[in-house]
């Protein structure tokens, strides 16, 4: 069985032939329009000035001291959307070419900076933040005119080079809760998240994935309702066993897994990682359907660590899912 045929049995909730990795499974294509600069200092598509953080391995993050517009007073003149005709998608096309390997692995398109996500790095995050409750209707109005720049985007995407999987990024909440009281993303945020998933379907992407960091469980009722097929990222602080229990035929899980006390430290042993990797299948795949583990380095800023995680991955991927076809319990061969 490819790498390939085993991810989709994954979508499809049905038992692979082992757990995999996102990250080594399939081939992620770059986000050539610049929604962020990548590991280094510099400014966006939209104008936006980021960051590089050399103690969090160059990662990026939006220059608080420059903001576009504070307020939702003329923001249409002052906001400038990208315009795609402009921007040179040559690098993608000739990268898009040289994977060759599409009948072995899915081809993933990873989408930065969603439309909440872009707002506060227009705006700053406070300000954001303070829009949504002072003035709705506009800033709900702003989110429909990011949509439309988010659907014109994986539309030139999907004809130059055809991705199986989307992934789109935008974080929802905090590791204690949602951003906003869960009416504003069902008035506003979801309405918009809907026009985006059906319009990528429409163009082409099968399988389409919302990246959303923070604890978002109480969410998932109405998020589901947008038509995501996978939620990446999936932190601890929600209760995962029973999102798995309520929602286990409807979302694929790609946890980034515990990013924090394991993966992260410097003295985390091999023996808490491995742990940490098949506690993690038994918890969102006790049944064998519905888990693609995406840890990256980007997530744990551990790339030592994240090494020997994905050994685990392969070490306990397929005896655990042998151990599900055959109705029997897992038990790890531990180091």
């Amino acid at each position: 069985m490819t790498p390939r045929e085993n991810m989709e049995l994954i979508f499809q909730h049905k038992q692979p032939e082992y757990i995999p990795h996102l990250g080594t499974e399939t081939y992620g294509i770059r986000d050539y329009i610049v929604e962020r600069p990548i590991m280094t200092t510099g400014y966006d598509a939209w104008g936006c000035h980021w960051i590089s953080c050399e103690d969090s391995l160059n990662i990026t993050h939006p220059d608080t001291s420059v903001i576009l517009f504070e307020d939702m007073d003329g923001w249409r003149e002052k906001l400038k959307v990208p315009d795609l005709d402009k921007i040179d998608f040559t690098p993608m096309i000739e990268e898009a070419k040289a994977f060759t390997d599409r009948d072995q692995k899915m081809l993933q398109y990873v989408s930065l900076n969603g439309i909440f996500e872009r707002s506060h790095t227009l705006m700053g995050f406070e300000n954001a933040l303070c829009a949504c409750m002072d003035d709705p209707e506009e800033f709900g109005e702003m989110l429909k005119v990011l949509a439309d720049h988010k659907i014109r985007l994986f539309q030139k995407v999907y004809d130059i080079c055809q991705p199986d999987i989307l992934v789109y990024h935008d974080d929802m909440g905090t590791q204690a809760s949602q951003f906003l009281p869960t009416q504003f993303y069902v008035d506003y945020i979801f309405p918009q998240y809907r026009r985006i998933v059906e319009a990528a379907r429409a163009a082409g992407y099968k399988h389409i994935v919302h990246h959303s960091c923070g604890r978002i469980e109480k969410l998932l009722p109405d998020w589901l309702s947008c038509g995501f097929d996978g939620w990446d990222s999936v932190m601890p602080c929600n209760n995962l066993k029973a999102a798995k229990k309520t929602y286990g035929d409807q979302i694929v899980f790609l946890p980034g897994l515990d990013t924090q006390k394991v993966l992260g430290p410097r003295d985390s042993t091999r023996s808490q990682i491995e742990h940490m990797v098949v506690e993690w299948m038994e918890m969102l795949a006790a049944d064998g359907t519905g888990l693609i583990i995406d840890s990256t380095v980007a997530y744990s800023l551990n790339p030592v660590n994240e090494a020997i995680c994905l050994e685990f991955i392969r070490k306990h991927g397929k005896p655990f899912m042998d151990a599900k076809k055959e109705g029997r319990e897992y038990i790890p061969d531990y180091e």
